[in-house]
């Protein structure tokens, strides 16, 4: 099924901020993305020393099956050129109405409210696609996310060990 086509325009630090969803011509700039993002960011974000996507990855990663899995990314625009600057993402855990969800904000844009803006966008489309539980899994060293995630309302549950935390939250 065809994701909705979502496209917000908003402000964030003084700059116009398109929030849409993904498509499968966004793979040079999902790439770029990732391959742009701190060490600490990427790892963060995949739970590995990851330097860039596979084209495999960049290929499903920007390919939704929507409604089991959706992408919404944020973007600026210098002339014709189009960067992303954040990506959020569910993928629907089979047979069951929960989702894992994932988000990545580029450094230079992280603590200006645009990761809260797009958890917001990505729960509401989880919920139209009748999804009725969100979980993250963060690693333990992210303490910011951690704590932004408990802001939003995430309760934190057992992870995989010491080196993880599952958060879930009721949509």
């Amino acid at each position: 099924m065809k994701p909705p086509d979502i496209r917000k325009n908003v402000t964030i630090r003084g700059t116009p901020v398109v929030l849409r969803t993904m498509m499968p011509a966004d793979e040079h700039i999902e790439t770029e993305f990732v391959r742009n993002l701190s060490d600490q960011s990427r790892y963060f974000r995949f739970h590995s020393a990851l330097k860039e996507l596979t084209p495999g990855m960049a290929e499903s990663f920007t390919h939704v099956d929507y409604p089991d899995h959706m992408a919404l990314i944020a973007t600026i625009t210098d002339g014709a050129e189009e960067t992303q600057i954040a990506v959020t993402r569910y993928a629907k855990y089979p047979q069951r109405e929960i989702a894992e969800v994932a988000i990545v904000v580029a450094d230079d844009w992280q603590g200006h409210g645009l990761g809260r803006r797009m958890l917001l966008e990505i729960r509401d489309c989880a919920v139209d696609a009748g999804i009725h539980e969100l979980h993250m899994s963060i690693l333990a060293a992210n303490h910011r996310m951690i704590q932004f995630a408990k802001e939003l309302g995430y309760r934190i549950e057992p992870g995989d060990g010491s080196s993880s935390r599952e958060l879930g939250k009721l949509v």
